[in-house]
């Protein structure tokens, strides 16, 4: 089964940005919850449309492009 999540899924742009910065553009582009995380954190593996994970590096910059999941 496949799982549909409408809106934009993916914000390759953000990347080398601050995590702050990139999580209030994706909350403001799409209806999602962006959650800043530390690169190397435990999250669980659950997908869920709602919710988009932007890592960020020990200086607070996106390392990975910030996806809907």
């Amino acid at each position: 089964m496949e799982l549909y999540c409408p809106g934009k899924h993916a914000w390759p742009e953000l990347v080398g940005k601050d995590g702050n910065y990139a999580a209030a553009i994706i909350e403001k582009e799409n209806n999602v919850k962006a959650i800043v995380v530390q690169v190397g954190t435990h999250l669980p593996y659950d997908f869920v449309c709602y919710r988009v994970w932007v890592w960020v590096d020990e200086n607070n910059v996106v390392i990975r492009t910030p996806t809907v999941g």
